[in-house]
């Protein structure tokens, strides 16, 4: 049994999430970057950073940090698993930075948020409340990619 089989038999979605995480987590640090990954992985690493980011500072945040570099592939991402209604959201936040496409170099990123208008910020606070009152099945969308894809995810 692969690690990603024992995952994928856990009774509860959280740790079958957690426990993929992980595998992948441990993986990407083997091969030196997450960039180095299968794109079914990368697509779940996205969705990883991108939910991690929301919940501990927002949109903002997710600009503001090395995470931003990877907005569009996050927007993929969620469309890749077929959660169209967090993939509007994410397209929308993209669409509001001051800068398309939305640039990979952090410093350029942090220069055009710190001239960032509050009508910016307080759409971007909409989108939040937006994506975290959502009742699109986040998890049990990204299981089944999982599961359609496990041959890419093997370990």
């Amino acid at each position: 049994m692969t690690e990603i089989d024992f995952a994928l038999s856990q009774k509860q979605d959280t740790e079958i999430i957690e426990l993929v995480g992980t595998v992948l987590w441990n993986k990407a640090s083997e091969v030196s970057s997450f960039e180095q990954l299968s794109e079914p992985e990368k697509t779940f690493v996205y969705i990883d950073i991108f939910e991690g980011e929301l919940n501990n500072g927002g949109l903002f945040d997710f600009f503001y940090n090395t995470s931003g570099a990877f907005a569009h592939q996050v927007l993929d991402a969620y469309q890749a698993i077929g959660a169209d209604e967090s993939a509007a959201i994410v397209s929308q936040a993209i669409a509001l930075f001051p800068d398309l496409p939305v640039s990979k170099d952090l410093f350029i990123r942090r220069q055009l948020l710190s001239n960032l208008k509050q009508t910016v910020l307080d759409e971007w606070e909409k989108l939040e409340t937006q994506f975290f009152i959502s009742e699109e099945a986040i998890v049990t969308l990204l299981i089944d990619y999982i599961t359609i894809n496990k041959t890419y995810f093997e370990y």
